[in-house]
């Protein structure tokens, strides 16, 4: 599915815009029936290969909407390719639960914040998994 939309890179800004907000309109909008873990998954895979499909305040929604570990993962390494500093500060506070995955996705958002701003919270995290501060010492 991602490879799919992989071949839109060449259309415009604006077109691009409307495909992704169809993209992620059943995630965002899922009142009655939410959508399968898959869909999920595939569609913010999309957006994780390539920042320019942007949509990073959508991203944080869902994020923080999801009691799924593996979608919240995924929305992370979305916010990764396309987040800003915005974004990596919203899910920041996250990072002390989730899965090992979901974490060293949640670390890898992080990598907008700035440098004293890592090492900060590299320090103050106190981590153990050796994944995880491959993460945070690449990035710093």
């Amino acid at each position: 599915m991602a490879a799919f939309f992989e071949e839109f890179a060449a259309l415009e800004p604006s077109v691009r815009h409307e495909i992704a907000d169809s993209l992620l309109a059943p995630i965002l909008n899922a009142h009655d029936a939410r959508p399968s873990n898959y869909y999920s998954i595939w569609m913010l895979s999309v957006f994780s290969r390539d920042g320019s499909w942007d949509h990073a305040e959508s991203l944080v929604r869902i994020f923080r909407e999801t009691s799924s570990d593996a979608i919240r993962r995924y929305a992370a390494l979305a916010l990764a390719a396309s987040g800003t500093r915005a974004q990596a500060v919203a899910i920041k506070e996250y990072l002390r639960g989730g899965s090992s995955l979901c974490r060293t996705a949640m670390l890898l958002a992080t990598a907008k914040l700035g440098k004293d701003e890592r090492k900060h919270l590299k320090n103050s995290l106190r981590l153990g998994d050796s994944l995880e501060k491959l993460c945070m010492t690449e990035q710093i």
